[in-house]
């Protein structure tokens, strides 16, 4: 669960550095040779600026003496910084803000620093969206509530049965079909039933899901839900969606602890049209404080509905 991950955990400790009176040519040299992406600027040992492979493209393309050009020149400052003790959550949001693809991790001294800029404290480290996006596949998406863009719609499922307490709701041009913008919304609450079942039936029964005592000395401190059943209120909210939806692929990044007897809520929205009734969806769950618990991309085929739902279906409206 990333939320609890600090980024010191998986950041890059060996950084590539440059004192502020470096030409330019001599950070392009360090990339190059180092086979890095960014240079760290450096005052008398300390962090004051970054040049990247984008400041090249951007602000050097047009000089021909980048020999006599120092990096106080062309360097991105004030400069943003992490926190080592940082989760992975916390420092996509700053990147994604910030719109930055490079966060130097600083230990503070006592000086300015630390997250959201500043000069001061020692480099341990440097996260990169490549590092983080082998824990958070979809770094570069916004997430974000878009179904107020579209009309809700009366809800029609062609589930088996549903229960009191399960709630859906869905925001689309038509109801009758699937289209890009289309928001679907399902939530239950996970209780202890559910995490006892889920794991009889699929034998993890792994004890930091079932067995208080032991949970408590965990960095989670309690119980909490697989995070497979999590990713399975996804499923329902797309079984819910016009037509017969059928799961071809699920990408997730399990973001933080779903601590059970928590309401769960999923929301999928219709990103792209594959053609042949194929679909990307954002897919996205959040407990009931609005924390994102998990968030991704699946594909899904939509078929037509076979003829007896459709036959139930007209004679309900009728």
């Amino acid at each position: 669960m990333h939320d609890i991950i600090p980024v010191s955990e998986i950041m890059v400790t060996d950084v590539v550095t440059a004192p502020i009176d470096a030409s330019v040519a001599r950070a392009a040299t360090l990339m190059r040779d180092e086979h890095v992406s960014s240079v760290v600027v450096t005052r008398d040992g300390a962090p004051v600026g970054i040049v990247t492979e984008g400041d090249f493209v951007t602000y050097l393309c047009g000089r021909e003496h980048l020999g006599a050009v120092e990096l106080d020149e062309v360097m991105s400052a004030p400069l943003v910084t992490i926190a080592p003790d940082t989760s992975i959550v916390d420092a996509v949001s700053v990147l994604r803000s910030e719109d930055l693809e490079h966060l130097p991790v600083v230990r503070k001294t006592g000086t300015d620093g630390g997250e959201g800029g500043g000069e001061g404290g020692d480099l341990a480290g440097i996260l990169t969206t490549t590092e983080l996006t082998y824990f958070v596949p979809h770094l570069a998406r916004q997430t974000g509530d878009r179904s107020a863009e579209r009309p809700r719609r009366a809800v029609r499922t062609d589930t088996a049965y549903e229960r009191d307490d399960w709630e859906f709701e869905y925001h689309g041009e038509d109801e009758s079909t699937v289209s890009v913008g289309d928001v679907a919304r399902f939530s239950k609450p996970i209780t202890i039933d559910d995490v006892e079942a889920f794991a009889d039936v699929t034998g993890d029964t792994n004890r930091l899901h079932l067995d208080g005592a032991y949970a408590a000395e965990t960095r989670f401190g309690r119980p909490i839900v697989h995070g497979v059943l999590a990713n399975g209120v996804i499923s329902a909210a797309l079984a819910r969606l016009p037509g017969l939806t059928i799961y071809l692929s699920q990408e997730s990044s399990f973001l933080a602890p779903l601590p059970i007897g928590d309401r769960v809520i999923a929301v999928c929205e219709v990103l792209e049209d594959l053609g042949r009734d194929k679909y990307r969806i954002e897919t996205t769950v959040t407990d009931a404080e609005g924390t994102t618990v998990l968030e991704g991309d699946a594909v899904v085929l939509v078929d037509e509905l076979p003829p007896v739902a459709v036959l139930e279906r007209d004679a309900a409206s009728s």
